[in-house]
C-alpha cells in the first residue's frame, strides 16, 4: 500500500493559543463503502519530534507519522538525524532583556485583542437584547429626502429658465424668418422687375462699349494726326520722326551720332512722353512708370525697381529720371538718361499689351507708337470712309 499525500494547511487565522500550542491530536479517517470510520488517533507532542531530513532511504514502522514542516521532515517513531551545520557567519542573538520585552509586548497585544473581542461580544449582546430605535434612521431618511427635494426644485427652476430661453429664442427666430421671407419676397419682386429691364440694359451696355471703342479709335486717329509719326526720308530702315524731329531707335551716343543733336533728341522724347501720357487715359491703362510731360524737359519716375545705390534722404528725388540730356554730359547723367528712355519704352510696351499687340523690340520707340496708333485708329478711318 502506498503512502498518502496530504495537502498543506494554514493556521494563521486561528487564535494564538492554538498556533502556539506544543501538543496536537492527529486523527485519520478511512472511507469504507459509504461511511467513514476512525482509522488512527495519535496524541503528539511537537517537542519530541525528531528531524529526519528526507524521506529517501528511510524504513518507517507500521502506522508511523511523518510531519512535513517548513524546514524539513519530522517524526516521533524513528530516531532523528543530526542537522548539518550551515555554512554561514555567526549572527549575534538577542539578549535576555530584549526577549523579555518582546514577550511582554506580545502579551500586551494579545490582551488588547482579547479585550477587543470581549467588548465586541458585549456590544453585540446589548444590540440583540435592546430593540432598535427607528427614530435616527427616520431622521436620516428625512434629511436625505430634503436634500433630494432641494435638488429637484433646483433642477425644476433650471428647466423653467431653459424653457423661457428656448421660447424667447423661438420667438426671435420666427421674427427673423418673417423678416427674411419679406426680404426674399422683395428681392424676388426686384429680380422680376430687373428681368424686364435686363435686355434693354444689356443692349445699352453693348452700345456704350461700342461707342467707347469708337471714341478710343477716333482719339487714336486724332493723336496720330496731331503727333505725326512718319519715316525719315532717305533714312535707315525703321527710322521714324515725330512732328518732323527724328528719333533713333537705339541709345544715344553724342560722339558717334551726327544726325540728331541733343536738343532735337530731348524735344522728340518730349513729344513721345506727351503722347504716351495721353494714351494711358484714353486707353484706360495706367502706366507702370509715371511720366511728367514737360516738353523737352520731361521726366519719368521708377517706383517699382529696388534701387540699392540711393541714399535714404535722396531716394525720393533719385527715382526721377530725365528724358533729356543734361548739360555737361557726365557718365552718371548719361546713364540716368538711358535708363529713363528704357522706362519710356516699357510704358509703350505696356500700352501695346493692353490692346493685344505684341512688341518685337522695345527699343524701337516710334515704330511701336506708330503701330499702336495705327491699330487703334484703323477701324475709325474705315468707318469714316464709309
Amino acid at each position: 500500500m502506498q503512502n498518502f499525500n496530504f495537502q498543506f494547511f494554514d493556521l494563521t487565522h486561528l487564535p494564538v493559543d492554538v498556533t502556539r500550542a506544543s501538543t496536537a491530536t492527529v486523527r485519520f479517517w478511512a472511507r469504507r463503502q459509504d461511511s467513514w470510520i476512525l482509522l488512527l488517533q495519535e496524541f503528539v507532542d511537537l517537542k519530541n519530534l525528531q528531524f529526519i531530513g528526507t524521506l529517501e532511504e528511510q524504513h518507517f514502522p507500521v502506522n508511523s507519522l511523518v510531519f512535513h514542516l517548513t524546514d524539513g521532515f519530522y517524526s516521533a517513531d524513528i530516531p532523528g538525524r543530526p542537522r548539518e551545520p550551515k555554512a554561514a557567519q555567526p549572527v549575534p542573538t538577542s539578549s535576555y532583556n530584549a526577549l523579555m520585552k518582546l514577550a511582554t509586548l506580545d502579551n500586551s497585544i494579545q490582551d488588547a485583542l482579547a479585550t477587543q473581542q470581549s467588548i465586541r461580544e458585549q456590544i453585540n449582546a446589548i444590540l440583540e437584547t435592546k430593540p432598535p430605535d427607528p427614530v435616527p434612521q427616520a431622521e436620516d431618511r428625512l434629511e436625505l429626502a430634503k436634500k433630494y427635494l432641494a435638488l429637484e426644485r433646483k433642477n425644476v427652476a433650471a428647466v423653467k429658465q431653459r424653457k423661457k430661453e428656448l421660447e424667447e429664442s423661438i420667438r426671435l427666430r420666427r421674427a427673423a424668418i418673417r423678416d427674411g421671407r419679406a426680404v426674399q419676397e422683395k428681392a424676388e419682386r426686384d429680380v422680376a422687375n430687373a428681368r424686364d429691364k435686363l435686355d434693354s440694359s444689356r443692349e445699352a451696355t453693348a452700345t456704350t462699349r461700342e461707342q467707347i471703342r469708337g471714341q478710343k479709335r477716333r482719339i487714336c486717329s486724332d493723336l496720330a494726326d496731331i503727333f505725326d509719326i512718319r519715316p525719315v526720308p532717305d533714312g535707315p530702315p525703321l527710322s521714324f520722326q515725330i512732328c518732323g524731329i527724328p528719333l533713333p531707335n537705339t541709345t544715344f551716343d553724342a560722339a558717334t551720332s551726327r544726325t540728331t543733336g541733343e536738343d532735337e533728341l530731348s524735344a522728340a522724347l518730349g513729344y513721345v512722353s506727351s503722347l504716351t501720357d495721353h494714351l494711358q487715359y484714353y486707353l484706360s491703362m495706367p502706366l507702370p512708370y509715371p511720366i511728367t510731360a514737360f516738353g523737352s524737359r520731361s521726366s519719368i519716375r521708377d517706383d517699382i525697381s529696388l534701387l540699392t545705390d540711393l541714399a535714404t534722404r535722396y531716394q525720393a528725388r533719385g527715382r526721377e529720371f530725365p528724358l533729356f540730356l543734361p548739360r555737361g554730359g557726365s557718365t552718371a547723367a548719361h546713364f540716368r538718361f538711358e535708363y529713363a528712355w528704357f522706362l519710356l519704352n516699357k510704358d509703350i510696351e505696356a500700352l501695346c499689351a493692353s490692346q493685344g499687340l505684341r512688341v518685337v523690340d522695345i527699343r524701337q520707340t516710334l515704330p511701336n507708337l506708330k503701330y499702336l496708333l495705327y491699330s487703334g485708329g484703323a477701324r475709325w478711318r474705315g468707318r469714316a470712309r464709309k
